[in-house]
């Protein structure tokens, strides 16, 4: 027995060890046209100041729920400035503002620089979307106005680092190299800024993280390689992979209660841990991804993706139907599923999930729309009983 763990392990640190070389090569990949670029634009005269565009945009709610009074929330305020630089390259920040929030509720959505290399290629440095995984959730994509458990999981959360994407033909591909996601929470079925209603009525999911602050001791290499075909489809095979930040390593044991959220039931933190006595900092991320669009107005995606963490798998999927009316009304119905492969106990991370999201928008002006969303969660729960926390929002965005 000593000996099979012996060998076990031997092969574990294999792995890793492997995967550290292979982020280092991923490392002069990347760095090289970077490093390219920069001695190329070190010459020559000092080129005209960049023409600067401020846009912005603003989300405010009126809300109803399982457990809530119907309220009005202003949900977000975004203000951007984009930056256009000689050479069709350009630098890039936003800047998000929650008023709900009980501390300052800033956070930086992007601060980025990205250029082209060549016709066909370009490299953005800097913060952003991950632009190397799967389907990128941003409005035009996700279809919905809340995230969904998918995004959620997977995808949602911001990039700090090098991102290198290229098109030839019917094809793409991008690469990345960049911190660590961190293993954090988000909740199912939230009111933001209703403390009084959400414990009782939100559940809690595993989630990869971005968080400002706590950002992640790791490197992690990102890539997808997809295409896009004659019809307006669309397809791609995305895998990720680094090492667990050091603190994620301990929480999945028990250690703190960032893995030990709230229970709804109980009202206080779980006490069982998701990997007692986890030791093991691998990680990785793989799914695919397809979108069609129909001349008629039809649109239908769908997405999959796996991940583990140590040795907790988890995975999320959905498909996605929607319709484009001629007057311009959009429509979207959306079935979500979560599964986490781990025993059911008082810890909501172990919990399996549903989400079917109904999303009507409607047309006020340029720029500015009424969204009318729905969101049925269901989960299973160590006990059998149902959480409630269903929502029903609509929202106003005025963009400017």
């Amino acid at each position: 027995m000593t000996s099979v763990i012996r060998k076990t392990e031997e092969v574990r640190k294999v792995i890793c060890n492997t995967q550290r070389a292979m982020l280092a090569f991923a490392a002069v990949l990347l760095l090289a046209p970077a490093g390219i670029l920069f001695a190329q634009s070190g010459g020559g005269a000092s080129p005209a100041p960049p023409a600067v565009e401020i846009h912005g945009y603003m989300q405010n709610r009126i809300y109803t729920g399982s457990g809530a009074n119907t309220q009005f929330r202003s949900e977000r305020i975004s203000l951007s400035a984009l930056g256009r630089l000689p050479e069709d390259s350009n630098a890039y920040v936003e800047v998000y503002y929650h008023p709900w929030a009980p501390s300052s509720g800033l956070y930086l959505e992007s601060a980025y620089y990205d250029r082209p290399v060549d016709e066909d290629n370009r490299l953005r440095i800097g913060k952003g979307r991950r632009l190397t995984f799967g389907i990128t959730p941003a409005y035009p994509n996700r279809k919905t106005s809340n995230y969904g458990i998918v995004s959620e999981t997977f995808t949602q959360d911001r990039i700090q680092g090098i991102q290198y994407y290229t098109t030839k033909g019917v094809f793409d591909f991008g690469v990345s190299l960049h911190t660590g996601y961190r293993l954090g929470t988000r909740n199912v079925g939230e009111i933001p800024g209703d403390s009084l209603r959400n414990p009782m009525h939100q559940v809690p999911h595993l989630a990869l993280r971005d968080l400002p602050g706590e950002l992640s001791d790791e490197i992690q290499l990102s890539a997808r390689i997809g295409g896009r075909w004659a019809g307006d489809l669309t397809a791609g095979i995305s895998g990720s992979f680094g090492a667990l930040d050091s603190r994620d390593v301990a929480a999945l044991a028990g250690t703190g209660t960032s893995l030990r959220p709230i229970n709804p039931f109980t009202g206080v933190n779980a006490v069982s841990a998701l990997i007692p006595g986890n030791t093991d900092d691998s990680f990785s991320q793989w799914g695919v991804d397809i979108m069609k669009k129909w001349d008629n107005g039809w649109v239908a995606q769908a997405e999959w993706y796996t991940g583990t963490a140590a040795t907790l798998d988890f995975d999320a999927w959905n498909v996605l139907g929607g319709y484009f009316f001629p007057n311009g009304w959009k429509a979207f119905v959306r079935y979500s599923k979560k599964n986490m492969d781990t025993p059911l106990t008082d810890n909501p991370l172990s919990w399996d999930l549903n989400q079917t999201s109904i999303s009507v928008v409607q047309p006020i002006g340029k720029s500015v729309w009424l969204q009318y969303e729905y969101e049925i969660n269901g989960e299973d729960t160590n006990t059998g009983q149902s959480v409630g926390n269903n929502i029903f929002f609509v929202e106003l965005f005025a963009g400017f």
